[in-house]
């Protein structure tokens, strides 16, 4: 995964230096950076690839597409939060055992509970949001109504940012909540995850040697297992069989990759395959 700084970003940093706060803007990025790569992680997990993460005055912002299912959806949105949790806990657990490292790590338990909490809001775009829409039945209205939350919270954001200036001055506040307002009135809706399938994995480094190997894959594992034998240093033939180990049919990488962009990833491979070319 790799990481990429907003020119604003960076001016955002020398301002908390300035102002002698690194240590507090340290625990914040120490804590975006784990929230991104929580999300990355729990996406390799279900089959799918986020692109570059760009640290942004407000967070981070992964690039990517839109192609996957509503389980996953909801997985991928919830670990990162839920992450975010678990180090908060870790970290209150190292003061029972090393009080001194209070005064150290203070600020990366507070970050990762602000980004924990916040990002669970069912307001667009955060986690929260994409969760809901995940399970919503009605996915249109489900984004509507988040939006204008989205509006509302980021209102109420911007003026607790503008009010800090007469207690501890925290542009990030401000800085979020027009971050809010922005994308409820301009954001396209679509999500930040691409499939497997449209990465480079299916290209095949020859220069560096390729083994070609035949798999033998239950009909019934998940779509995503096949995706996790694919590389880019091995070339795999799939010989999909039943209960018993009978080979029903064969499938080359070409066809997974089709199977992958016209199925979700959770389908069994049996279902993917009459999905795609039995219908």
């Amino acid at each position: 995964m790799k990481i990429k700084l907003h020119p604003l970003f960076v001016l955002l940093a020398l301002y908390f230096v300035l102002t002698d706060r690194a240590v507090m803007f340290g625990g914040y990025v120490l804590a975006v950076i784990a929230h991104e790569v929580a999300h990355s992680r729990a996406a390799e997990w279900r089959g799918y690839s986020l692109g570059t993460v760009t640290l942004m005055p407000y967070g981070g912002v992964i690039g990517g597409g839109d192609n996957y299912d509503d389980k996953d959806g909801v997985i991928i949105a919830l670990a990162a939060p839920v992450f975010n949790a678990l180090c908060a806990i870790s970290v209150v657990a190292l003061w029972w055992l090393i009080p001194s490292s209070y005064g150290y790590t203070k600020d990366i338990c507070v970050a990762n509970i602000a980004l924990c909490v916040v990002n669970l809001l069912p307001v667009y775009p955060l986690d929260g949001y994409r969760a809901v829409v995940s399970l919503a039945k009605n996915k249109t209205r489900a984004v509507k109504i988040m939006k204008a939350a989205g509006c509302v919270a980021g209102g109420i954001l911007a003026s607790l940012g503008f009010a800090s200036i007469w207690y501890v001055f925290n542009p990030t506040i401000s800085v979020f909540g027009f971050f809010l307002i922005y994308e409820a009135l301009f954001g396209a809706g679509g999500e930040r995850i691409m499939s497997v399938a449209a990465n480079n994995r299916f290209t095949k480094n020859f220069g560096a040697g390729v083994c070609k190997r035949t798999l033998l894959l239950d009909k019934n594992a998940p779509l995503v297992r096949a995706l996790t034998q694919v590389g880019r240093d091995v070339l795999t033939t799939f010989e999909v069989v039943d209960d018993t180990g009978k080979t029903l049919y064969t499938l080359d990488e070409a066809d997974i990759g089709v199977m992958c962009e016209e199925c979700e990833l959770s389908l069994t491979v049996d279902e993917a395959f009459n999905k795609t070319f039995c219908s």
